[in-house]
């Protein structure tokens, strides 16, 4: 039998500059409260992000969504119209 012993070496960051900003340079306290002055935070990474393409595909979905209901509702609505002119005799 044979024993493997393996070493793990772990070295602390010191280095300035290893991280990125993520204020850009800014000061910390312009960046952080209800409305963020712009070119505060990072770029988005993940397509969750703010700002990322599912945030966009989302929106994008929730106003067709909104128009599809519009639509909907104003055709039922003509639809209704027209019922209620003919059971009256309206015709246009």
């Amino acid at each position: 039998m044979q024993i493997v012993q393996t070493t793990r070496d772990v070295f602390a960051i010191t280095l300035p500059g290893t991280l990125p900003d993520p204020y850009g340079g800014q000061n910390v306290s312009d960046c952080v409260g209800l409305y963020p002055k712009p070119g505060c935070g990072s770029e988005p990474v993940l397509s969750g992000d703010r700002g990322g393409s599912m945030q966009y595909a989302t929106f994008g979905i929730m106003i067709t969504a909104l128009i599809i209901i519009g639509v909907r509702i104003a055709r039922s609505i003509t639809k209704r119209d027209r019922a209620r002119d003919e059971a009256l005799g309206l015709n246009d």
